[in-house]
């Protein structure tokens, strides 16, 4: 829910949808970045690595089943966004045409 309002409900949720593309760019780009420390870039990877894996919590336990790899991919990519240092996120969002919003949690 709040990934829904933070987005600005429904029609930001769209925004969000139309967006995916620059915050794939955006993602690629930091990654590639030596400023951003490699902690930081090697938990995204393991989560990315993570929900693609045939490993997964079974879906017969009620909730935590269906949302395992979505879970962890939020708290990776919050961990990874609280490590970017904030003047290189902004150079970054401005290459890619983001504006402030869901980037930095």
């Amino acid at each position: 829910m709040e990934l829904l309002r933070r987005a600005g409900g429904l029609s930001g949720l769209k925004n969000l949808a139309a967006d995916a593309p620059k915050y794939v760019a955006l993602c690629q780009r930091l990654l590639a970045d030596n400023r951003v420390p490699g902690s930081a870039k090697a938990v995204l990877l393991a989560a990315g690595a993570f929900a693609v894996s045939p490993i997964n919590i079974p879906f017969f336990i009620p909730v935590i089943g269906i949302l395992d790899d979505i879970g962890i991919a939020l708290l990776a990519w919050g961990y990874f966004m609280k490590q970017v240092p904030p003047a290189v996120l902004d150079e970054h969002k401005a290459v890619v045409g983001l504006k402030d919003g869901l980037v930095r949690p």
